[in-house]
């Protein structure tokens, strides 16, 4: 099954470019696809004082993409260099076109920015490697299954997969006894009781969803923060990439923006819809 119908490439740094080039080329030729090159001079971030005018800059910052391009194997790349407004700039290209995945190097503003607001799955290259060996997947919900985890599987079929849950996850709203009307009795003990039931229930969906797609996993009851949890736990399983399957506006989704400076090696990001 073809998942991939494009690949959209954002760049910033000319620096990362081939980088970038070089991990796009290997997924299009894996998946049978084409690909669109989109570099953003972000004056804010990159200035190239070697060139004299804008209109040479962006001419030679092109001609050095054409031969990269060249060079990876990709002579059919669309290629458009711009500058500034780099977000705006993806959201224009994927509407234009139906890209299924943005690949880019981590620059932190403009990745937390495009991480936060696009619903197309995104890979962000720090370390990358040809093949990733560990693969820490963490999920906040098995409706992942639709679309999200078959992705990933599809896109690095030779990678061990490793399913992370946590009980923080999953929102918990508790009743407090100084906003309560007097009316209700407050039962900590109840509360607790119920929790736990709660949570009993989503390890055993859990566990039968890992036994149901043959695949290794570990449910915790996390006592650190959600991202400090994630990293200790890729540091433990020895991961070189990062999955993120979150559902919009969770916990997990939130502590996104917090995990993408900290983690040292790739992270893939797949919102389930």
């Amino acid at each position: 099954m073809k998942m991939l119908s494009r690949i959209l490439c954002v760049c910033n740094d000319i620096n990362k470019s081939q980088m970038l080039f070089d991990k796009a080329a290997q997924i299009a030729k894996e998946q049978n696809t084409t690909l669109t090159f989109l570099f953003v001079v972000e004056k804010t971030l990159f200035e190239l004082p070697v060139y004299e005018t804008e209109e040479t800059s962006t001419k030679t910052i092109k001609n050095i993409l054409e031969a990269q391009a060249k060079e990876t194997g990709l002579e059919n790349t669309v290629i458009f260099v711009y500058e500034n407004d780099t977000v705006g700039r993806v959201m224009l290209e994927l509407e234009r076109e139906h890209n299924s995945l943005v690949i880019t190097p981590y620059e932190e503003k403009i990745t937390k920015a495009l991480v936060l607001i696009l619903n197309t799955p995104i890979l962000v290259l720090k370390k990358t490697k040809a093949a990733y060996e560990n693969i820490l997947v963490a999920l906040d919900n098995t409706r992942v299954e639709e679309y999200c985890l078959p992705l990933v599987q599809n896109l690095f079929k030779e990678s061990k997969i490793h399913l992370l849950q946590d009980a923080q996850y999953f929102f918990y709203p508790l009743t407090d006894p100084f906003l309560s009307s007097g009316m209700i009795p407050y039962d900590t003990i109840q509360e607790m009781v119920e929790e736990e039931e709660v949570i009993a229930s989503q390890r055993s969906h859990f566990d039968h969803f890992c036994k149901a797609h043959g695949l290794e996993g570990t449910f915790k009851l996390g006592t650190q923060s959600i991202n400090e949890g994630i990293m200790e736990m890729s540091k433990q399983y020895a991961s070189d990439l990062l999955v993120i399957l979150s559902t919009e506006e969770t916990l997990l989704d939130m502590a996104i923006k917090n995990i993408l400076p900290l983690h040292e090696n790739d992270i893939f990001v797949c919102k389930e819809k």
